[in-house]
Order: structure tokens, then sequence, then C-alpha cells
């Protein structure tokens, strides 16, 4: 997930303990995301309830300082870069922060860091307006003096998650682990927050963001033209031959490698709790406490279940009636989520990795990915293709083909091919309709063949 165009959004909510006076008073919750949605948040527990709300967007930073003490007075620091000479001086901003800085000085008008010297400004103060952090802003009025416990919730933009599946082939069982990944794309983190995650559609409308005051500071020295400027370029002509020499390193012989035992491997993350009915849609909850860092993605697990049961398919999607001469087919594995096969819990979307075990090591035999899948639905893991299994499609007529699969494995396998795209009119014996898409399934012998002929 790219941190600087995260499409997803977050609800956080958090508690927080505060002194009240009598009367009207404004409370500044620092540290809020800077995705806000500002009219979506919502302060429990203030006995004179919210009479206004503000998202401060000016935030403390060097153009926003500069912006800031505009027509003001600062104090320009100058260090001679040969002898170290520290000189201070005062200056009025008369410009700023975009297209350069420009100084009202005793020596006259001119641009911050063109003088020669190594240029700094120093501020007397910081502008009221301005917060080292995303503020809140929320004004009450409160009946008596107290201390008080509020909870804020909000919705901020600049969040995302993704489900990562990983299974391993345990003979003829699956051992099927989730990792569910968490993105920050905002410079506010949140330390050991109690994380959920919902999948599943909800009905989200684009609320502008709002932008942070204050733009980045830039430095420009007028006029643009040196005394280098108008010098030629030196050109130099391309060599008739390049030759290039060298000697062969002589080989020497290195005593074998000792591989010494490594540690052992680390114990599988625990298992996650069960989902959770959210209205039409999921909710899962992340074991234990977590940090979700600024600016950054991590992984914690999402769920676990071994031993689920699959069936091994070689499948293909068939484009109607266009020649296919001996293609390869893709391996998947079939697993039905319910009790019965071991798994039966809502699975979210996401990408699939199917390891085999091999010795001490496991090898990855396939990736692919995965749309939402219920409990009682079907779901297809990839692992691979093969070249052993192919299908040949020949055009008849106008309105007939032959679909032809031959199995040149040692053990029968069964062989899924839909036709065309869901809704399609395709006819002939024996077809299902697997996922809105009239599919052929057939289990072929070990060097036989199988034949279609359908209509469309």
């Amino acid at each position: 997930m790219n941190l600087r165009n995260l499409q997803g959004y977050a609800l956080v909510t958090e508690t927080r303990r505060v002194n009240l006076p009598r009367g009207r008073a404004v409370l500044r919750f620092e540290g809020v995301a800077g995705g806000i949605i500002p009219v979506s948040a919502v302060v429990d527990g203030l006995p004179g309830g919210t009479v206004e709300k503000n998202r401060d967007a000016r935030l403390l930073s060097p153009a926003a300082l500069v912006d800031g003490t505009l027509g003001n007075r600062v104090t320009l620091r100058r260090t001679d870069r040969a002898s170290g000479t520290v000189r201070e001086e005062e200056a009025t901003i008369l410009s700023g922060p975009t297209g350069g800085v420009v100084l009202q000085t005793p020596n006259g008008v001119e641009a911050l860091g063109c003088a020669g010297l190594a240029d700094s400004l120093k501020y007397a103060r910081v502008p009221a307006d301005l917060a080292a952090r995303p503020v809140l802003s929320v004004t009450t009025d409160s009946p008596a003096r107290r201390t008080v416990t509020v909870r804020l919730s909000y919705l901020a933009s600049g969040f995302d998650w993704s489900a990562s599946y990983v299974g391993t082939l345990n003979g003829d069982r699956l051992d099927l682990f989730a990792w569910t990944t968490l993105a920050n794309g905002n410079a506010e983190g949140f330390a050991d927050a109690e994380v959920q995650v919902v999948a599943g559609r909800l009905n989200r409308r684009w609320v502008d963001p709002i932008a942070a005051a204050g733009s980045r500071l830039q430095l420009r020295c007028y006029p643009l033209g040196t005394t280098t400027s108008d010098l030629r370029t030196r050109r130099f002509e391309a060599a008739e031959e390049i030759v290039v020499t060298g000697a062969r390193l002589q080989r020497v012989s290195a005593p074998p490698p000792v591989y010494a035992p490594g540690p052992p491997a680390p114990p599988a993350p625990m298992a996650p709790p069960a989902p959770e009915n959210l209205g039409d849609v999921k909710l899962y909850r992340i074991p234990g406490r977590t940090t979700v860092a600024a600016k950054g993605q991590k992984q914690v697990a999402l769920l676990r279940q071994d031993g689920v049961a699959y069936r091994r398919v070689y499948r293909r999607r068939i484009p109607i009636a266009q020649p296919i001469d001996g293609g390869a087919l893709d391996i998947a594995l079939r697993v039905k989520n319910d009790k019965a096969a071991g798994l039966g819990i809502p699975l979210p979307a996401g990408t699939t990795a199917l390891y085999a075990p091999r010795g001490d090591s496991a090898l990855l035999i396939g990736t692919g990915t995965m749309t939402d899948r219920a409990e009682g639905e079907t779901l297809l893991i990839g692992a691979g293709s093969s070249r052993q299994v192919q299908v040949t499609q020949t055009r008849l007529d106008n309105r007939t083909a032959r679909l032809t699969v031959t199995n040149a494995r040692a053990v029968p396998v069964d062989v899924e091919l839909p036709i065309g795209a869901p809704g399609g009119q395709v006819d002939a014996p024996g077809l299902e309709r697997i996922d809105g898409i009239q599919t052929w399934r057939v289990t072929v012998a070990p060097g036989d063949t199988a034949t279609l002929d359908y209509r469309y």
C-alpha cells in the first residue's frame, strides 16, 4: 500500500481526563489524526455539551512561522562559513513563504539565504494559532468546576488495511493463516491501541480533507544569473575505440562451509478471536494491543485455521469459440468455507500464498488473490500451473465449439473450465453454473482424454 495515497479510513476513539472550569471553556485535543473529518467528531462526557467544534489546520513549520510573522520583526543570524563569526541584526519579514523570503534589514531589502553566508531566523515567540500537532478544539459551557473523563470519536482518512493469506500443505489438509497489514499515512501515531478491522463495503461519500495552512518554505535568490552562467559548455569528442584489459583472478579453493544448527523457529502467533457481525459486514478484533505507527505499516495476526480440507482442481477461463492449442491449466485448491471442511468463518478479500513442505523448509508453489468469501461459499487458492494437463479448443461451426482435455499425469485429475462470462449463452449437457458462469467439470483418468461440444 502506498502511504501517500491510502483509500481507506478509520474510526478513532480515545478517552482523556480533563479539568473543566466553571463557565465557557475551550478544550484543545492535540495529536488527533491529520486526516480528521471535523464534522464527524463526537465528544461524550461533557456536562455542558458541545457548543462549537474547530479543526485547527495551521501546523507549526518553517513556512508557517514565516507566514504567521509577516510584517513583524525577527532576528536575522548570519554565520561566516570561513571564520565562524556570528552576527545578529533585526529584520522585518516583508513576504514569504512562497516565492522566497524577503527581508527589510538595516542594509536595505534583500532575500533570505542570498548573502553568501549561513542565514537563519530567530523568532521572539510562536504565533498563538500555530500548533506542533493537529488540533481539534471544542467549546463547552460547564455548569460547575469539575474533573471529567471525556471520549472523543472521529473519522479520519489516510488509513487502510489488507489481508494476506498463507497456506501450508499438510498432507491432504491445509493449514491456513492470515495476516492483516495495517497502514497509517498520517504523521500521528497511536500507541497501545485496541485495533479492529471491518471487512465489507460500507456506504461512503467523499469528503474533501482540510489542507494544512502554509506551504513549503521556498528560498530564492535574485537575480537568477551568475558570473558563470554565460560560459560555454566544454564538449568532449567520442572515443573511436575503447579497449578494456584485465587479468583473470586466480581461484583459491576455500574450505567447505560449516553449518551450525540455527535457533528454533518462533512459535506461531496466537489464534485471533472469531469475527463478529457488524450489520451486514464483519468485524475482526486484533488480539492484544498494538501500536499503529505514524507513516508506517505493520502486520498482525488476523485468523488461523489448521487442518482445512481441500480438493485440487485444474482450471482455466475459456473464451467462447476462440482457438486454444494445448494451453496449460492453472492449479487451484478448492476449499468449501464451512465447518465440515474445518473452516466456516467469513474471509475478507486479500492475497494468497501457498507453500509446500520440503525437508526442513518450504517452497512457494503459488500466489493469487481472493475476494470476500462468506460462510458457505467456496474459495480458490492458487497453486501454480501445469503443462501435464492441457486444453484445446476448436471451432466446429458458427454456433458450436469443441473442448478437449488431456491428462499426462499418472493420477486422475479434476478439471473445471468456466466458459465465457457471467450471463453468457452457453449450452451443453452436464454444465454447472458456478459463480454465474457455465462451467464444465470433469475428472480425467491418467493418460486419458475428455471432450465436450457446446453451443453458443
